[in-house]
């Protein structure tokens, strides 16, 4: 399989992914708090849960796409993707530790998001689109 054929599903699948997590919390709010240990307080809480998780999932998704599509090439999409979840990564690190913690759910994770990123790395470093672009 070509490089850019593995480029777009990655994409592809990094933008289906963040937009399904986030669209999947609307259907179900108080088992995604519960899963990740949270409770809201008053429906308020709910409101600013929705508006903070779905739409910064469902906001990298859309970007993702859009991204790909008026630039023509799957690799700034990738090398969104890729910036956001060493994002995730980072500060899970970072909140752990402030709270001293780094809980199994939290490491599953960070190992999960390793795997995304890393992929989406070779295949961004691979890619003959930046290598051309800087000749």
């Amino acid at each position: 399989m070509k490089l850019d054929t593995l480029g777009k599903i990655y994409t592809s699948v990094m933008a289906v992914y963040f937009f399904v997590s986030g669209f999947t919390v609307l259907l179900d709010i108080e088992a995604k708090l519960s899963r990740i240990g949270l409770s809201a307080t008053s429906k308020d809480g709910e409101i600013a849960f929705v508006l903070i998780y779905c739409g910064l999932m469902i906001g990298i998704g859309v970007a993702i796409s859009v991204i790909a599509y008026f630039s023509k090439t799957w690799v700034y999409s990738a090398m969104l993707a890729v910036t956001i979840i060493f994002s995730f990564i980072t500060f899970r690190l970072v909140g752990a530790s402030m709270v001293g913690e780094l809980s199994n759910v939290q490491i599953s994770f960070i190992v999960v998001e390793i795997i995304e990123a890393l992929v989406g790395l070779f295949l961004i470093v691979k890619s003959t689109v930046l290598r051309n672009s800087y000749a």
